[in-house]
């Protein structure tokens, strides 16, 4: 893989970790609000939808650039301090993609089942939970990016 290809491939994994990191930190600052709990048209349940469409296709991306970084530093093995961080790492990924879907599935329900501003708290909980997890994806990447 060439230079410039390797950094946009970087470019695009970094660029992704933003925007899902920032859109869960931002659902979860819009469901906490208590302010706004009652409000006509203060139902944040189809932002929510929104977001879970980009964050689908987000990690879409963040997958094919994470096996794309993996093919220019060479298949790692899991022995040595770096691959028993990228097997850690790899298993957080996955358990944070299969709560994710559980998220969505609580989201599109919500939306299609129940009044606005129904399951509120449950969906403040889950996007807090969201950006925790991606905190923990973003340490885990820094360590393995500069040891």
């Amino acid at each position: 893989m060439s230079a410039a290809t390797s950094l946009l491939v970087r470019f695009v994994h970094v660029v992704g970790m933003s925007l899902v990191f920032g859109g869960a930190a931002f659902a979860w600052a819009l469901f906490s609000d208590a302010r706004s709990e009652g409000t006509a048209g203060s139902d944040p349940t189809p932002l929510a939808a929104t977001y879970e469409w980009v964050f689908w296709a987000t990690m879409g991306a963040m997958v094919v650039t994470g096996v794309g970084n993996l093919g220019a530093l060479g298949p790692p093995g899991p022995s040595g301090r770096w691959g028993t961080l990228l097997t850690a790492k790899l298993l957080v990924v996955t358990a944070f993609v299969l709560g994710s879907f559980v998220r969505t599935l609580v989201v599109l329900r919500l939306r299609r089942d129940h009044p606005a501003g129904a399951g509120r708290s449950l969906l403040a909980k889950s996007y807090g939970a969201t950006a925790a997890a991606l905190l923990v994806l973003v340490a885990l990447a820094e360590v393995l990016a500069h040891g």
